[in-house]
């Protein structure tokens, strides 16, 4: 080899070493689950003679990715079979904004460790002043002057840590964010999967491949806004998806799917225990705390920049798997490690609006709607912001599933429902007939202190005989709507600024020696 080929080799190598390599394929297809993605990639790669006309070519997949879930296909030539494919774990090479984080991450922690080393010194040198309160000396004056040049020292070095500790706060927060942000873009392990599939068949220069495989670090969660409309009898449903991925890598025109359900890992059912029945053997346990109280421990102690959507698209699909609902979003661009929000769907319903009144447990009504679809609705458990004409209500977690769904929206200060006890005989017993006997009568008024009319739909607990010695009489004026195994319903329809009175009363009879529980209403 001569000298000016020498040179042009070196620098070959050099310049591959030295360039930023895309080392991943662009995605074509994303599924997001709630917790992971289902990643699909098309790759034109190169075919590599090796022994008995076998051929090789190499992948890479992010180091998120399970390759226990990698599938490969050749869409041509498809004179080609896949013969194998194996793996291992290399070490990526950085793209140009990685880099610059780490480094800037660097900086900081260097900076951070400067001043932590500076407070320690401080540290060290107030507990020698402080040592020096205990030194003998021969005169007053000599005392004096220890005594100055130690109040003068500590002032001094106690006022230099609290000007440090604020910076070193400081600090230590942007390298937190800077290492939360990191995280979120290349994900938690900082390797990738070098794949190798073998291949048999005729020669071949090159073959495209078709892959797909299961990715950690990527997944998906529901944003509600429903706003109620009484008047208008609607509710405005609003639904967003916010999405993140941490390939390490931007994707760019990526067709994402959104399954409203994690992928389901139990495949077999397991085995039906015998059914064995025999003597209990009496064990003497030692005192410990309650698998419950533990229990309980271990669920507390396991115990929010959004970056919104490109330009329009189309408008996303919904699609009903077997056994979950897909939305297709059509073609969307993502950044690793940015949470990105991407319409999903807005929907008007028709609404049958009632405020839920309980004067049994205080004087307020709920609003409460009631919705119908035409056909099953599957919306996934998310975060939701409840509204009333505009106004925000408040925030909570919010699922559908089914054709029908009750949605509350808090209280109404305008309308009131109260109830007065007018009397009450407890403990009245009657020796002749050798029974006890205990009556209460209630006065409840419901009033609306809207300017237009509503519909209240008023719930009072019935009470329920456990014995059939106990005897349960109930009247009422008005006689209630209808009746459930556990409360009397009333539907009242009140107009602007009037009131509706119902009267309820309970008696109980039972034998004048049963002890009875009369249960949390008294």
């Amino acid at each position: 080899m001569n000298r000016s080929t020498l040179k042009i080799t070196f620098a070959t190598l050099l310049a591959f070493i030295l360039v930023p390599l895309n080392l991943f394929a662009a995605p074509v297809e994303v599924t997001f689950y709630p917790q992971s993605a289902q990643v699909k990639e098309v790759q034109k790669v190169r075919l590599k003679p090796i022994d008995n006309g076998l051929r090789q070519a190499t992948i890479n997949i992010p180091g998120q990715a399970d390759p226990d879930t990698l599938a490969t296909q050749i869409t041509s030539p498809t004179t080609l079979t896949i013969m194998d494919q194996t793996w291992r774990q290399i070490i990526p090479q950085d793209d140009q904004s990685i880099i610059a984080m780490r480094k800037k991450l660097d900086e900081l922690k260097k900076e951070q460790n400067g001043l932590q080393a500076g407070i320690r010194a401080l540290d060290i040198q107030i507990q020698f002043w402080q040592l020096q309160t205990k030194a003998k000396v021969k005169t007053i004056a000599d005392a004096g002057n220890m005594s100055n040049a130690i109040g003068r020292n500590i002032t001094k070095m106690v006022q230099d840590k609290l000007a440090l500790e604020p910076l070193l706060e400081e600090i230590a927060k942007k390298v937190k964010e800077l290492q939360d942000n990191l995280t979120q873009k290349v994900g938690k392990k900082e390797s990738a999967w070098e794949v190798t599939v073998l291949l048999s068949g005729p020669a071949a220069a090159e073959a495209t491949l078709t892959y797909t495989y299961t990715m950690s670090g990527c997944g998906w969660t529901s944003l509600y806004r429903l706003e109620a409309q009484p008047l208008k009898k609607r509710i405005l449903f609003s639904w967003e998806a916010e999405i993140w991925q941490s390939s390490g890598q931007d994707w760019r025109q990526v067709n994402i799917r959104l399954a409203t359900l994690q992928p389901i890992t139990t495949i077999t059912p397991q085995d039906l225990p015998a059914w064995i029945i025999k003597p209990r053997q009496e064990v003497v346990y030692k005192a410990k705390r309650s698998s419950r109280v533990m229990e309980e421990k271990m669920n507390d102690e396991a115990a929010e920049p959004l970056a919104l959507a490109a330009s329009p698209v189309e408008a996303p699909r919904l699609s009903r798997e077997s056994s979950f609902h897909m939305w297709n979003l059509g073609k969307r661009s993502l950044n690793a490690g940015i949470k990105q929000r991407i319409q999903v769907q807005e929907e008007t319903w028709p609404v049958e609006f009632t405020y839920l009144a309980r004067p049994a447990q205080g004087d307020q009504t709920f609003i409460r709607g009631a919705v119908q679809f035409q056909e099953d609705k599957e919306i996934p458990k998310g975060t939701a912001s409840f509204m009333i004409d505009g106004a925000l209500v408040g925030k909570r977690p919010f699922s559908l599933t089914g054709r029908e769904e009750t949605v509350y929206f808090g209280a109404d200060p305008l309308i009131k429902a109260s109830s007065v006890l007018l009397s009450q005989a407890a403990g009245e017993k009657s020796f002749l007939a050798d029974k006890q006997t205990y009556r209460w009568e209630w006065r409840i008024e419901v009033a609306n202190g809207r300017a237009y009319g509503v519909r209240v739909r008023m719930e009072e607990p019935l009470p329920q005989s456990r014995d059939e010695r106990i005897k349960v009489t109930v009247k009422n004026n008005p006689e209630a709507s209808e009746n459930s195994p556990t409360s009397q319903i009333w539907l009242l329809d009140i107009p602007a600024g009037e009131k509706k009175i119902v009267s309820t009363g309970v008696v109980i009879e039972a034998p004048k020696n049963m002890r009875l529980d009369l249960g949390w209403r008294r």
